[in-house]
C-alpha cells in the first residue's frame, strides 16, 4: 500500500509540471479591430482558419468603432493595458513607436516571413529601420480608361496626351489630370524625388538631387496646367475624385484609388479599363503612395515569449497565400503577398501597382506637407510661380514646422 502510494505521489510530482507546460502551450490573443460587414466578414474567416490549424491559441475578437479604436488603444497600451493586437492603417506606425507602445518585430520577422508580403507592404510598417507591425491589406491608385474612347492602354505619359489631343477634335475630355499633392506625389518619386530624409527632415534643401527632382516634379504639374488651359489638348486639370465626367463616359482617362473602384465597375461595366500607370519620358511608372492596413502588436507582448510566438505564427498565417486569398475572396481586399492572384483582373492590376508604389510616409513629419505642397502647386498653376521658387517656399514652411516637431 506504501508503494503504491508513493508511485501515485511520484506520478503526480511528474504530471503536474507537465500539465503547467501544456497549459502554456495554449495562449490567447486579444484582437482589437473596427471590421464591418464584407471586411468584417473576412477578418472573421481568418480567426476561423486560423484557429483551426493552430487549436492551442485563441484568438479573441473585439470590436471598436472606428472612431473611438485608435484613441483607447493608445490609451490603454499606454496603460500598460489593451489587445494584444490592433487593426490600423500604417500611418500610426511611427507615432505609436515613438509613444513606446508598440513591440517591435524587427527580430521575429525572419526571411521566410517577410517573402510573405511585398517590400512595398513592410515599407509600410516600417520605421527607422523597425518593423511595427504586419501587413494585412493594401490600397493605392491606378489607371483608369473607357475602352470605349480607348481601346487599349496607354503605355507611356507621352500616349495619354496624343491620346487626349485626338478626343479633344471629337469635342471629349481625354484626360483628368488629378493635381492633388496626394495623387501625384508618385510623379515625385518617380522623377527621383522623396519627402523626407532618414531624420525627417525635408528631403529638398537647395543645392541638392533632392531639390532638382521637386523643380522637375513642379515643372510637370506647370505643363499639366498650361495644357489644361488649352481646350485643344484634350486635358482637363481638376482634383475632384471620383470625377463625374468620366462615370458619364464624357472623360476618356483618370487615375484614382482603389476605393473609387467598385463604382467605376458599376457606372462603366465592360467599358471599364483598368492599367498601370503609363510611364513617364525617363522610362519609370509613376511610384504613386502605396498605403496599407495591418496588426500592430501591443508592447507588452514583447515580454511574454508565449504571447510573441503565437503573434508571430499568426503573422505568417494572414501574410501566407491561404490568409491573404481569404482576405480577397471574403473581403475583396487587395493582397500584400505578391504570389496571390485576385479573381478581379481590376483588383489584380492594382496588386501590381502597389508593388511599384512608394510607402505611404508612417511619420508625425508627414503633417507638414500637405498645405505647402498644396500651395506649392497652385502657385506654379494659376500662380504662374517659377518651380524654384514655389519649391523653395515650401521647403521653407515645411522645414520650419519640422523643427517644430523636433523640438527645435
Amino acid at each position: 500500500m506504501k508503494r503504491f502510494l508513493l508511485v501515485v505521489v511520484m506520478l503526480a510530482l511528474v504530471l503536474v509540471p507537465a500539465m503547467s507546460i501544456s497549459a502554456q502551450d495554449s495562449v490567447t490573443l486579444v484582437l482589437w479591430h473596427a471590421k464591418q460587414d464584407a471586411e468584417g466578414d473576412a477578418l472573421l474567416a481568418l480567426i476561423d482558419a486560423f484557429v483551426e490549424a493552430n487549436p492551442n491559441i485563441t484568438v479573441e475578437q473585439v470590436y471598436n468603432p472606428s472612431g473611438t479604436l485608435q484613441d483607447s488603444f493608445v490609451a490603454a497600451a499606454g496603460a500598460g493595458e489593451g489587445p494584444d493586437l490592433v487593426v490600423w492603417a500604417n500611418d500610426s506606425t511611427g507615432p505609436w513607436a515613438n509613444a513606446g507602445i508598440l513591440a517591435d518585430l524587427t527580430a521575429s520577422v525572419d526571411d521566410e516571413l517577410r517573402a510573405q508580403a511585398s517590400d512595398t507592404a513592410w515599407g509600410t510598417f516600417t520605421f527607422n529601420d523597425s518593423i511595427y507591425g504586419i501587413p494585412y491589406s493594401a490600397k493605392t491608385l491606378a489607371f483608369f480608361y473607357n475602352k470605349a474612347l480607348v481601346p487599349d492602354a496607354p503605355e507611356t505619359w507621352a500616349d495619354v496626351l496624343s491620346i487626349s489631343e485626338e478626343l479633344a477634335a471629337d469635342g471629349l475630355t481625354g484626360l483628368v489630370f488629378q493635381n492633388g499633392f496626394f495623387h501625384s506625389a508618385g510623379f515625385l518619386f518617380s522623377l527621383g524625388g522623396s519627402l523626407m530624409d532618414a531624420d525627417g527632415n525635408a528631403a529638398f534643401a537647395p543645392d541638392t538631387d533632392g531639390r532638382a527632382a521637386m523643380e522637375a516634379y513642379l515643372q510637370f504639374h506647370q505643363d499639366m496646367y498650361n495644357l489644361g488651359q488649352d481646350p485643344d489638348s484634350g486635358v482637363l486639370v481638376d482634383g475632384q475624385s471620383p470625377y463625374p465626367g468620366f462615370q458619364t463616359g464624357e472623360v476618356a482617362m483618370v487615375y484614382d484609388g482603389i476605393w473609387n473602384l467598385a463604382q467605376f465597375e458599376s457606372d462603366l461595366g465592360d467599358d471599364l479599363g483598368v492599367a498601370l500607370m503609363p510611364a513617364l519620358d525617363n522610362g519609370e511608372v509613376p511610384a504613386l503612395f502605396a498605403q496599407s492596413e495591418g496588426f500592430y502588436v501591443n508592447a507588452t507582448v514583447a515580454n511574454d515569449p508565449a504571447k510573441l510566438d503565437a503573434v508571430m505564427t499568426w503573422a505568417r498565417f494572414v501574410t501566407s497565400e491561404e490568409g491573404q486569398s481569404i482576405a480577397s475572396s471574403v473581403g475583396g481586399l487587395l493582397p500584400i503577398n505578391p504570389a496571390v492572384e485576385v479573381e478581379d483582373p481590376n483588383l489584380q492590376v492594382f496588386a501590381e501597382q502597389f508593388a511599384l508604389g512608394t510607402p505611404f510616409p508612417n511619420r508625425e513629419e508627414l503633417s507638414a506637407f500637405w498645405g505647402p505642397m498644396g500651395d506649392a502647386i497652385a502657385a506654379v498653376g494659376a500662380g504662374g510661380e517659377t518651380p524654384a521658387d514655389a519649391a523653395q517656399a515650401a521647403y521653407e514652411l515645411i522645414q520650419t514646422q519640422i523643427d517644430g516637431i523636433h523640438g527645435m
